[in-house]
């Protein structure tokens, strides 16, 4: 399972089920630079590595 986390000004806002579900809601908050990183489940625990989980930032408009 992946979870897509959404971060604003350093916090993070929340998690979502999908990319697109991170973004949208990003459309609902302040204008600003916004980051969404993808988690992976392994095993018990979610991983982020930057090597293989997407990374990326966006600005809100």
């Amino acid at each position: 399972m992946t979870a897509y986390e959404l971060i604003y000004g350093g916090y993070t806002v929340g998690y979502f089920p999908t990319e697109a579900e991170a973004v949208r809601r990003a459309g609902y908050l302040p204008k600003g630079r916004y980051t969404v990183r993808e988690w992976a489940k392994d095993g018990d625990f979610s991983t982020f590595d930057p090597s293989t989980n997407k990374l990326y930032y966006f600005t809100n408009k």
